[in-house]
């Protein structure tokens, strides 16, 4: 039997005068999942200027990432 860890994280999205709106709390099985879920976030028309914050269950931060880079590292994965 294989059992499978997933954990919850809070996706947070950070306008560029620092204030924070919660996106959305997912759980989710790996990096991978939480990288394709940032570039998601990162392709809406308002992310641009803002930052992407991905906190843990317990609130240790996981990814903290601009929009625009996520976005140019998601571009660089699919090549």
């Amino acid at each position: 039997m294989v059992k499978v860890v997933v954990t919850l994280y809070h996706f947070h999205i950070i306008d560029a005068d620092g204030g924070r709106r919660e996106a959305q709390s997912l759980r989710l099985p790996n990096i991978d999942a939480v990288w394709a879920q940032i570039a998601a976030l990162a392709g809406a028309r308002d992310a641009e200027g803002r930052h992407i914050r991905v906190t843990n269950e317990a609130g240790g931060i996981v990814v903290l990432v601009g929009a625009s880079t996520a976005r140019r590292l998601q571009s660089l994965r699919a090549a």
